[in-house]
């Protein structure tokens, strides 16, 4: 009985924190996000679904660089006890700081580009001026997401994301029927210039916007502290995450095999909606907690176990249903891909064991044991990863997303302990 009570009002606290609001808006836009790409993946060539791949692995290690960390000290320093205005100062210094260095960056990288630094085939070179744009835009679009999960706006956040999303995937399906994979990025950047509007008309509805005013400059020492930490972590992570898809697109020269990677990998993105709504929602939390000791760990204690559990269910509905699902949909055309897929998903899953240990660590402000935690694991999957895609190829690479899962989550929870016992 105590149990049930329990579990209840453990649903009512998570509901209470908009936790339902958001993961149904969620849920919406990646089961669209979803549909979309396999409308995609139905139009163009496995090669194209390579390339499109490799471009996003280079906007996703790019976009952390540029944005220097700037969304994660906005969401650190305003989900702590401050005024409004002091709050809405440090949104306005973080969104001129982003846009001064994302605009700095992007002028580099079409330099490189021209160049042919990023990769030899001429339609990637092609494509990086187009897809890497949102460097810019995402990362501006960051820092608002930042803001509005700080202070606690779950529901206008989820109605936002939403609204725009949806239009942009309609967006996507359409000009990339129209125009294959170049209209696949056309697309691609107006959905990101259209969410920014959204978000400026916005926030200028309830607040004067001063973005670029000189004295927003004023604040950059006090953003650093948390950004520049933060940013290596994020860094690392992601680069440790997505390797594979750098070394396979400087290794193997089939782009048409690196399409079926990727395209397995791609579906993977069903096991992270769930987890990375726990996260956005209990970031703010914890930080506010972070000088209460027996009530973190509580709070922790309760969402970790939470997790575990549907992480679990979501990895087995996976394996048992998707291989079926898409020789339907495909009629066999990425059958090839279906031999990474296991071993994607469950190196993926266990990676999101440790979702919530990560953003309690940020919590408590101990961000350098992510970066910890991120370095370890790069340099464990560059060594296996490599040595793994000369011995067995691709699979080599799909094997070894197995083991850098298990590096990954024990690193995490070890550094989770060390933070947990200097509160």
């Amino acid at each position: 009985m105590f149990k049930n009570i329990a579990v209840k009002n453990t649903i009512r606290n998570i509901n209470n924190k908009g936790f339902f609001h958001l993961l149904s808006a969620n849920l919406l836009i990646q089961v669209v996000a979803f549909g979309s790409q396999l409308f995609v993946a139905g139009i163009l060539s496995p090669g194209d679904i390579g390339r499109i791949k490799i471009v996003q692995t280079y906007l996703t290690i790019f976009s952390i660089v540029a944005g220097m960390g700037f969304n994660s000290s906005t969401l650190k320093l305003c989900s702590e006890n401050r005024t409004e205005e002091e709050k809405k100062s440090f949104l306005q210094s973080a969104l001129l700081l982003t846009i001064i260095s994302t605009i700095s960056l992007y002028i580099i990288i079409l330099i490189l580009n021209f160049y042919g630094l990023f990769s030899s085939d001429k339609l990637i070179q092609w494509l990086i001026p187009l897809g890497l744009f949102p460097i810019i835009s995402n990362s501006v679009f960051m820092v608002f997401v930042s803001y509005f999960q700080a202070i606690k706006k779950i529901k206008l956040l989820s109605n936002l994301t939403i609204s725009n999303k949806i239009i942009s995937i309609i967006a996507i399906v359409l000009l990339t029927y129209w125009a294959g994979i170049k209209g696949y990025y056309v697309a691609y950047n107006l959905s990101f210039i259209l969410m920014l509007f959204v978000c400026f008309r916005h926030y200028s509805s309830f607040s004067a916007i001063k973005t670029f005013s000189i004295k927003n400059l004023s604040q950059f020492s006090i953003h650093w502290k948390y950004a520049k930490t933060s940013m290596l972590a994020y860094l690392l992570s992601d680069i440790s995450a997505y390797v594979d898809i750098l070394l396979i697109s400087f290794f193997i020269r089939d782009m048409n095999q690196i399409g079926f990677y990727s395209f397995a990998l791609t579906i993977t993105v069903v096991l992270k909606i769930i987890p990375s709504t726990v996260q956005q929602i209990t970031i703010p939390y914890f930080s506010s907690l972070s000088q209460q000791k027996s009530e973190f760990l509580q709070a922790f204690k309760q969402y970790n176990k939470l997790l575990y559990i549907i992480i679990a269910i979501s990895l087995l509905g996976v394996l048992l249903f998707i291989p079926f699902f898409l020789h339907f949909i495909f009629n066999g055309k990425y059958d090839p891909s279906l031999q990474y897929f296991p071993y994607l998903a469950i190196g993926w899953s266990l990676r999101l064991l440790s979702q919530l240990q990560n953003g309690a660590i940020f919590g408590l402000g101990k961000i350098q044991y992510n970066v910890y935690t991120s370095l370890i694991t790069l340099v464990f999957n560059l060594i296996v990863i490599s040595i793994s895609l000369y011995f067995f190829g691709l699979m080599g690479a799909a094997y070894s997303s197995v083991l850098g899962g298990f590096v990954y989550i024990l690193c995490s929870r070890y550094f989770f302990r060390k933070a947990r016992n200097e509160m």
